[in-house]
């Protein structure tokens, strides 16, 4: 092997290790998480609802079918957890809490979990990324903080 090209493998394999470490460190300050696996004893629903725990905190259970989010519009309280747990009833849909960094996936047959907080008040659309049907485009709900 050439002088020249073992140079050019460390220095790109230098430069790797650098944007690797500034993945982890952009990750780090950004708060972002990969969303936890839930076990197998939880099981997929098929109606969205809104739970009040006691010290505030909302559970919210969204179902994801052909074409909308139940439920569709939800009012949360600004600086406390929010629980989503997410099941589809039909097909893949996503998941994403628009400016902040929820974002799921919704498999038929699983549940998906995340927590988070909304700093600010405002609504706070709630939309599908992943393709799932001819309205696709029409998948959304709002989140209301207040």
């Amino acid at each position: 092997m050439d002088r020249a090209e073992k140079i050019a493998i460390m220095v790109a394999s230098g430069l790797l290790g650098l944007f690797f470490l500034a993945l982890l460190a952009a990750a780090k300050l950004q708060g972002i998480q990969v969303p936890p696996c839930l076990p197998p004893a939880v099981r997929p629903f098929s109606e969205g609802r809104i739970d009040t725990l006691p010290d505030g905190r909302r559970q919210l259970f969204y179902v994801a079918r052909m074409w909308r989010f139940e439920p569709e519009i939800v009012e949360v309280p600004i600086g406390k957890p929010i629980d989503i747990f997410l099941s589809a009833a039909d097909v893949t849909h996503g998941l994403y809490v628009s400016w902040t960094n929820t974002n799921l996936m919704a498999i038929p047959g699983s549940v998906n979990a995340y927590t988070f907080k909304l700093e600010k008040p405002g609504i706070y659309p709630i939309i599908c990324h992943e393709y799932c049907g001819s309205a696709h485009q029409n998948m959304v709900a709002y989140l209301i903080a207040k």
